[in-house]
Formats: C-alpha cells, structure tokens, sequence
C-alpha cells in the first residue's frame, strides 16, 4: 500500500511538473516528459495528446509517443499525420519514414496525401513520401511510377528487392527519362534480355542515335523477340554493323531481312536471287528491280522467269513502264503455255497507248507553255526603254547623251538594258543586220572573248 501511495505521489509531481512546463511554453521538455510520468498508462497518454492538441503543439508530442510494444490507438497517430501534413511536409515525411506502418491505417493516409497532391501535383516531398506509403502496402507497382517519373535513385533497388521486373515492363517508356544512367539501364537488366529488349526499343523509336553503342545488340534481340521490328530497325539505324546483321539474319534464315542487307552492301543481284529461288515470289522481285532501277537486274529476273510461265505473266503485267516487253515476248519459247496471256497482251497495249497519250499530253503542255513566255517575252521587247544623262556607254564609260543634244548623235540600247555610243560598238558578227550586247557575248562565251572581238 505504501508503494502505491508512493507511486500516486509521485505521479502528480509528475504531472505537476508537466504542467509546469506547459505553462512555461516548454512543450518540447514537457512532452519528453510525459515518457516517465505516463509510463504505460494509455488512457493518460490519449488525454495528453487531446491536451497537446488544443493549445496546438501535436507535432511537440509526436516524437515522444509510444511506439513499440505498448501502442496507442491508430486514430491518434493518424491525428498527429494529418496536423503535420497540413502544415509541414517535411515533418511529415519523417514521422512516415520513422513511424511503422502498423501504427496508422495506411489506406487513410494514402489518401489524404493524394488529395493534397492534387493542389500541388508536383511537390517531389509528398510524391517520395506516397512511395514510401504504397511500399509499406505492398503496392510495390505504384511505388515504382512515383520513382520512375522522379527519377528516385532507389528505383533499381526497389525493382531487385521486390522482383518487380514483370511491373517494370508496361512502365520501361519511364526508365527513358533517366538519360543520364542510360548504361546502369542496360547494365541492370542484361540478365532480363527480353525486358532489356522493350527497354532499348522504345530508346530507339524515340531517338535513332541516343543508344547506337547498343545497336549491334539489339539485332539479336530483335531477331530473338521481335521479329516484326527487325527489318523496320535495319531500314532505319544508321549505326547497326550490317556484317553481323548479314551472319545473324543468314543463321535464322530470314530471308527479307537478309535481303535488304544484301541490297544494302550493293549486292544487288544476289538479293534479287534469293527472292526468287527462296521466296518464289514474282511480284516481290519485280518491285525489288525497280526500287534498284538497273537494267542487268531486269535481264537477270528474264532470264529466270523465261521458263516459268506463272513469272512471265507477272513480268507481262509489271515490265511494260521500265523495260520494253518485246525483248521479253521474243524470248518467250514457242509452244509455251501462259496462263492469261491474253489479258496481259491487252495490259501492254493498254500501257503503251497510255503512255503516247501521257507524252501527247506534255508535248501540248511544253507547247502552250513555250507560246505563252513567247509572248510574254515580246511585249516584255516592246517596250520603251528610258535613257538619261545618268547612264553611260558600256564601252567608253562617258555619258550616253552628249551634252547638246541639238547635234546628232546615235545611241544603240539593247534588251538586256546595255547602252553604247553607235560608234563605241565592234562590227557586227557573222550575221549581217544582227549586232550582240558585247558584254552579254562575252559572259555568254567566256571570259576575254568580248574583248577579243573587239580587236578582231
């Protein structure tokens, strides 16, 4: 009994001391205070922090309040969260990263952080923080955005401890941002080739240059995830090494890809061989020869198609605007059986009568042109051209007029607007009547040869 007595003593000097402190305006000492004076009591702690609350000093007590074992009510820590996320953010923060996520219902705070991120959707503080929330519940995969989008450094170590390359993938366009640890990039996810593969292709459909170091790499991965995109990325890297393309593509046998690499080495003729003894396809090897628009591929795709009367009719539908077909039809075996050659006679004819009316049409086109500047360079001629005493001879370099114009006196002008003294000009040339603009001639002619005429 005594010891009780003692300890009910002691408690009110406790208290008494507590609130001494307070009334002092020492809520720091006050607050640590309490750790002693309240031990395990947690209807005392709760009323004290109801206390601390009305005269406005939650974030005094927070640091002080029971953590561990013994634990107030989650409704209390979530009290003290919501005074420090009205105010202070960095506090808050702290409390999150040094409060167990046991201590709060964490679903409450996750969102009343969201609703103060959509006032302030950018404030990196609260964004780290709500990352930090959806770790402690598991929702390792929004926790992975906020980093990506921060660029936080510990998203490569949230990805390894919680596995999380399989949520990595619908969000890797995110990893792109990270321009300047494009190699930490790669160098983490060479052991997930597939994922290092989306990786890399998007870095590439986004800029043809910023991974070209990689670009060597990626010709495997292609070959082995993504066929599809193989040839578009062989068309389009100006950094890819084409002799290991050319190996790889020929190990696998694509034959397209192989193909294009064959064309683009300048071995034109092999290609066009492939497409037609591997692919057997005539149309693809008639579009082939005229992106190369080479006469030896044509007669290369004659001579193998001469014997195969299925190839002949494509030729006969497709040569006519690139080759004359008659060095086609004259090859063509006696006897041969040709699946619609009929309707492919009548095409060529079709072809040929359209490009007489197409070169008819120009010819008409280039004729009324020509009359029309004709004309226009007529009246242009015709016109009066004005002379003053401010121009000069071109070959004396006196004025044009004399200065009594009551004296006669001859002045020759000619279109390009040149003007001589009549006894200035040389000869006329070879053609009588006809006299040339000597400065004219002789740029016309070449340098010197005005002046050559007129020592001659």
């Amino acid at each position: 009994q005594q010891c009780i007595l003692l300890e009910t003593f002691c408690f009110k000097i406790g208290m008494a001391y507590i609130n001494h402190l307070v009334e002092r305006g020492d809520y720091d000492a006050a607050a640590r205070k309490c750790q002693k004076v309240l031990g395990k009591n947690m209807d005392l702690w709760e009323n004290e922090v109801y206390r601390f609350k009305t005269i406005g000093q939650l974030k005094a007590i927070s640091q002080y309040l029971p953590r561990g074992d013994l634990r107030l009510r989650p409704a209390i820590y979530e009290m003290i969260l919501h005074e420090f996320l009205k105010t202070d953010y960095e506090g808050f923060a702290t409390l999150i990263r040094e409060w167990p996520g046991e201590l709060y219902n964490n679903m409450a705070i996750v969102q009343a952080v969201n609703e103060h991120l959509k006032k302030d959707p950018t404030n990196s503080m609260l964004l780290t923080t709500l990352a930090e929330l959806y770790t402690y519940d598991q929702r390792y995969d929004r926790a992975l955005e906020i980093y990506l989008k921060l660029r936080h450094k510990d998203v490569y170590q949230l990805i390894h401890k919680h596995n999380l390359f399989s949520a990595i993938k619908d969000k890797i366009v995110l990893l792109m941002d990270f321009d300047k640890e494009m190699d930490k990039v790669v160098e983490e996810l060479k052991d997930r080739p597939e994922l290092l593969h989306v990786y890399l292709h998007k870095l590439f459909k986004r800029d043809h240059h910023k991974g070209q170091k990689y670009h060597e790499r990626q010709i495997s991965l292609y070959a082995e995830y993504d066929r599809p995109n193989l040839l578009p990325f062989l068309r389009e890297s100006m950094h890819c090494p084409l002799e290991k393309a050319l190996e790889i593509c020929q190990q696998r046998h694509f034959v397209e890809e192989t193909v294009f690499l064959l064309s683009r080495m300048g071995n034109c003729r092999r290609a066009l061989q492939m497409i037609m003894e591997e692919l057997a396809d005539v149309d693809k090897a008639i579009e082939f020869a005229k992106e190369q628009d080479d006469r030896e591929l044509w007669d290369d795709l004659i001579s193998y198609s001469i014997d195969k009367p299925p190839f002949i009719t494509g030729l006969l539908n497709n040569i006519g605007t690139h080759v004359d077909p008659i060095l086609l039809i004259h090859r063509i075996k006696e006897g041969m059986e040709i699946p619609n050659l009929r309707d492919s006679l009548v095409k060529i004819l079709q072809d040929y009568n359209l490009q007489i009316l197409l070169r008819e049409g120009c010819k008409k086109i280039l004729v009324a042109d020509s009359l029309s500047l004709l004309q226009r360079m007529h009246r242009t001629q015709k016109r009066g051209v004005r002379v003053d005493e401010e121009n000069i001879c071109e070959s004396c370099h006196t004025p044009i007029l004399p200065s009594d114009t009551a004296q006669a006196f001859g002045v020759v002008v000619f279109h390009c607007r040149h003007m001589f003294h009549k006894e200035c000009l040389p000869s006329p040339g070879n053609v009588p009547g006809i006299q040339y603009c000597n400065i004219c001639s002789a740029k016309r002619r070449g340098p010197g040869s005005g002046i050559l005429e007129m020592k001659k």
